[in-house]
């Protein structure tokens, strides 16, 4: 209120134009406005009846000269929409100490009373309120919540961004309020790193899904640790997915520059073109720069202000992470540790095994236990060639297994048995032959009648699960069986 005009000063005031005249607003800020909105005449009522979320968005747009409005411009135009609220209130008989001031900038903070009302209206009932994971968002490893964004704060974060790009992001590049929000407490409200986990940071929201695995060590109680994999990106492209929503967010929320962004992402293709099949070092290295590396470079930054140091010229310490994001992007000491040195070792020694940052070769030298855990990456070529062969040799060994039947059966047909004991080799008068001339296995249950085939007519099919010829077992013919053999 103490921004406003008086009610005396007010007292005169009955057009558009007087507002204006009243708060020394140039016409051209004021045209600019109304060009995105639309022109109200001289009816104030218009102008007071506009919603908050549409003064930003049309302030948003507003451009003068090509350029977009500044912070006093756009506070301007700002008041004139107040103090057309504010003429219409008294006009219509109200009092001032009742007048609600609404400062178009600030989202309506309502949801405390109405939070507190609709908790304890929900308390009896058993139901709660809707909060959102971080862990599902933003971080595996961050257990805390959140509650999901409120209107007016969703279209201030996307007038930012289409303030400064120009036009709104790409489907697959734009994240969904809850994605937005999770960053904007873990940055803006609480003054943390801008870390985002690529295996829950995801484009499309929900409808995304990634198998590729990153290994985290954890305790199992007993003085040992296991090594467990977790999602993320299986190449630079899924990875890159991730970033473009990222990027958006960061944009939005007013937490890093482009050009540091841009920047950030240069140096992961550089290093993903250098070393195409060492993405699991890379991956593994972005994750801890994003997620450690950050927060140590501002806090580096940091003493060095108070010290009096030298820092860069365009750093803020309350807007630290354009600055961050570069600093650490052209830290080759860290990418030399991370991922240079470590794939340079692993080529040298004939890509055996997985190649480790020493952080890594460290961690599972001290770790006992680790090795059980820890099971060895074969890159992505190697384990299409072992699939392929594995495929080679089952195919050999059938064809191998189908050559010697077709040996066999056509020894069989060249040289069929005959004579006593014909179809098993044995010796003997009226011996039980176990297999015909063909060398086909005899049903004993038709022969002996005794079994499920017993009492079944010459020439039927046999009943068991292994089908075998009806023969008689001493002189291997089909027409009777052993008791009906009349050379028994």
């Amino acid at each position: 209120m103490d921004v406003l005009p008086s009610v005396d000063e007010v007292q005169g005031v009955n057009t558009v134009t007087d507002v204006t005249r009243l708060l020394r607003v140039p016409a051209t800020i004021w045209e600019s406005f109304l060009e995105q909105v639309g022109n109200p005449g001289q009816e104030l009522r218009v102008v007071a009846a506009l919603p908050a979320h549409i003064v930003v968005q049309g302030i948003g747009q507003a451009q003068v000269a090509g350029v977009g409005l500044s912070a006093i411009e756009a506070a301007h135009v700002g008041l004139v929409w107040r103090v057309a609220r504010m003429v219409m209130f008294l006009k219509k008989g109200g009092d001032i100490t009742n007048f609600e001031d609404v400062d178009p900038w600030v989202p309506k903070d309502n949801s405390r009373s109405h939070g507190q009302a609709q908790g304890q209206g929900l308390k009896g009932s058993g139901l709660k309120e809707k909060v959102l994971k971080m862990s599902t968002l933003l971080d595996q490893t961050d257990e805390s919540e959140l509650m999901p964004p409120d209107l007016q704060t969703i279209h201030s974060w996307s007038q930012r961004y289409l303030q400064i790009m120009g036009d709104h992001p790409m489907e697959d590049e734009e994240p969904t309020d809850a994605q937005m929000a999770a960053p904007d407490k873990r940055v803006n409200q609480l003054g943390q790193a801008p870390y985002v986990d690529m295996g829950v940071w995801l484009p499309f929201g929900r409808r995304a899904l990634r198998s590729q695995k990153m290994r985290a060590f954890f305790p199992v109680g007993d003085g040992t640790f296991v090594a467990r994999e977790f999602p993320g990106p299986q190449n630079f492209l899924q990875w890159q997915a991730s970033w473009k929503v990222f990027k958006v967010a960061a944009i939005s929320l007013d937490i890093c520059s482009i050009a540091s962004l841009l920047l950030y992402e240069k140096a992961i293709e550089k290093m993903t073109v250098q070393w195409p099949r060492n993405w699991g070092l890379i991956a593994h290295a972005d994750d801890k720069a994003r997620a450690e590396r950050l927060e140590r470079v501002r806090r580096q930054l940091a003493m060095d202000v108070r010290n009096n140091k030298s820092v860069p010229a365009d750093y803020n310490e309350d807007k630290p992470w354009s600055v961050v994001f570069r600093l650490v992007a052209q830290d080759e000491g860290y990418w030399n540790d991370q991922v240079r040195h470590p794939a340079t070792a692993w080529l040298a020694s004939g890509s055996k095994g997985a190649p480790l940052a020493s952080s890594e070769a460290l961690a599972l030298a001290h770790f006992p236990g680790l090795a059980e855990g820890h099971e060895p990456e074969v890159a992505s070529n190697d384990k299409e060639e072992r699939r392929r062969q594995a495929n080679r040799d089952k195919r050999a060994a059938k064809k191998r297994r189908a050559q010697s039947d077709r040996e066999e059966l056509a020894k069989w047909r060249n040289n069929p048995p005959s004579g006593k004991g014909a179809g098993s080799g044995g010796k003997g008068k009226n011996k039980m032959q176990g297999k015909d001339q063909s060398g086909e296995e005899i049903c004993f249950s038709w022969a002996k009648d005794n079994g499920p085939c017993a009492g079944l007519s010459p020439g039927s099919e046999c009943k068991a699960k292994v089908k075998r010829a009806h023969k008689c077992q001493i002189c291997l013919s089909p027409g009777h069986n052993n008791a009906q053999c009349p050379k028994k």
